[in-house]
């Protein structure tokens, strides 16, 4: 019997290989949160657990190595900073983080996990490419040797760009490995569904310009798109989702109008808030607005009115509103009205970090 393979693509920050399946400091991991809900509902009833696997897509531990020579890897950076579209005017500025990160001992220092990682993936070419590589052989690998099962895709933050770069090269022109291995997916694949939570792949792009074209969009015509669903979910409160946001309405043809007709297109925004880590992939997963249409969208169930209804309602029970109120206030202060700044990007994620200290 054919399997359902999820590919999971983490965000920004550490994590490990294996990360669907590690805590990170949460009461359960991703992998349990999926199945927990998975279990719950009785619309999901004939979903066998076991057919449905989820794969941990990693790069941290590529971008680990990079540190490893760091000296090297600096220089070559500050080199790529003036002729980046998208940081060159704010050089001076990064330049300093650049010169100060070797200063960050802790993996728990924002210099280190947070602003270099995306530093590295938008300022250089180069990295980016490798970090693509690393990412799309891992997805090769268990597409060649799972032939005949189903695939879907999640990413978060970090993750939704890095996505966008594999699934247009691998479903395009493809890639080439660093042992000279060309590697493409092309007329081989459609995604059942592709989810992008916390989707940041339009403010991490060097090519603004063009992001809505290219094969990365939900269609019905073979070659035209990489999905038949598609979800992009964004929270109001997580700066991530703010700063720049995935609008697929910037290109009228992003959108095949069959798409939409069917409802394989669901856009949403989340508001409740369960927990102060609100950028979180489990922050986000945990919420029925968002998990439901997943789940039904992924394995093609139909929950009805009243048991969407229900489910929100005895979510919002059990969501602490009291306990988060100042947070929530403080979050929707926050300034990310400067579209033009990636500085101003990381700047809205210190005060973000810095707001939920307060509240952990």
């Amino acid at each position: 019997m054919a399997k359902h393979r999820i590919l999971c693509i983490h965000g920004v920050g550490q994590h490990a290989d294996n990360w669907v399946d590690t805590k990170d400091g949460s009461q359960e991991s991703f992998a349990d949160q999926f199945t927990k809900l998975l279990k719950a509902y009785p619309a999901l009833a004939t979903v066998n657990p076991k057919q449905v696997v989820l794969h941990s897509i990693h790069y941290d531990d590529e971008i680990l190595k990079l540190f490893s020579n760091w000296a090297d890897q600096a220089a070559n950076l500050k080199k790529s900073l003036a002729s980046s579209p998208i940081l060159a005017d704010q050089m001076d500025w990064y330049t300093d983080a650049i010169d100060k990160v070797s200063a960050a001992k802790k993996a728990s220092d924002l210099k280190f996990t947070h602003l270099m990682d995306l530093l590295l993936f938008v300022g250089s070419p180069s990295i980016q490419d490798r970090l693509v590589s690393h990412v799309g052989r891992q997805i090769v690998e268990i597409i060649n040797t799972n032939a005949g099962d189903d695939f879907s895709l999640i990413a978060h933050s970090m993750g939704t760009s890095m996505a966008h770069k594999v699934i247009q090269a691998l479903l395009s022109e493809g890639f080439v490995a660093p042992n000279g291995t060309r590697h493409t997916l092309m007329g081989d694949l459609n995604f059942y569904s592709v989810t992008m939570v916390a989707n940041a792949s339009y403010a991490l792009s060097r090519e603004r310009a063009s992001h809505y074209d290219g094969i990365v969009r939900p269609s019905m015509t073979t070659g035209k798109g990489c999905c038949s669903k598609w979800i992009n979910v964004n929270h109001r409160l997580d700066p991530v989702s703010r700063f720049m946001p995935f609008d697929y309405r910037k290109n009228p043809e992003w959108l095949d109008p069959r798409i939409e007709s069917r409802g394989y297109h669901r856009d949403l925004v989340l508001h409740r808030i369960s927990s102060p880590d609100i950028h979180s992939i489990q922050h986000y997963f945990r919420d029925p607005s968002f998990h439901i249409p997943f789940f039904e969208l992924t394995f093609s169930k139909r929950f009805t009115a009243e048991q969407r209804d229900d489910a929100i309602r005895d979510f919002e029970k059990k969501t602490p509103v009291g306990q988060f109120k100042s947070l929530r206030a403080h979050l929707g202060e926050l300034d990310v009205s400067n579209t033009d700044s990636f500085r101003d990007f990381f700047e809205s994620l210190k005060a973000f970090q810095a707001l939920v200290k307060q509240y952990a």
